[in-house]
C-alpha cells in the first residue's frame, strides 16, 4: 500500500473495490444514481437533499487498526448533481493500493522509515 499525498483518489484491489463498492450503494439506495466520472462509477444526484446520511468508511491496514475516513473524504464532489464515491478499483489484482490525499485529510499522517510502520493522528488538514 502507497500513502500518496498528490493522488486524490484511492485506489483499491479489484476486490476490495468490489465490496466496498457494494456496501455503499446498498447503503445509499434512497438517493437517485448519477453517471460515472471518469474512473468513478458510483455516483449519486444529491440535488434535492439539505443533508446526506453518509455510511462509515474505514481502511484496515494490515497489522494495525482502522483508519476512520472522515466524512470530508468519503465523496468527490463535482457538483450537487454528480456526487461520487471518492475510491476506485485497480486494473488487476497485483498493482500497488493507494490511499489518496481525499482520505488523509483531517489526520496528521506520521512515518517511521526505520521501523516500517505509518500513524495517522487527528489535527491535519482540513
Amino acid at each position: 500500500t502507497l500513502i500518496d499525498s498528490g493522488t486524490v483518489i484511492s485506489r483499491l484491489p479489484p476486490a476490495a473495490y468490489a465490496a466496498l463498492r457494494s456496501a455503499f450503494r446498498r447503503l445509499m439506495g434512497k438517493y437517485p444514481a448519477a453517471p460515472a466520472l471518469s474512473i468513478l462509477d458510483t455516483c449519486y444526484d444529491l440535488s434535492n437533499y439539505e443533508t446526506v446520511a453518509l455510511p462509515k468508511v474505514a481502511l484496515l491496514f494490515r497489522g494495525g487498526a482502522p483508519l476512520d475516513v472522515d466524512v470530508s473524504g468519503i465523496l468527490y464532489v463535482a457538483s450537487v448533481s454528480q456526487a461520487c464515491l471518492a475510491f476506485a478499483g485497480n486494473g488487476d489484482a497485483g498493482d500497488v493500493a493507494i490511499v489518496g490525499n481525499m482520505q488523509q485529510k483531517r489526520y496528521r499522517v506520521v512515518y517511521d522509515g526505520s521501523k516500517e510502520v505509518i500513524g495517522f493522528g487527528a489535527g491535519g488538514c482540513t
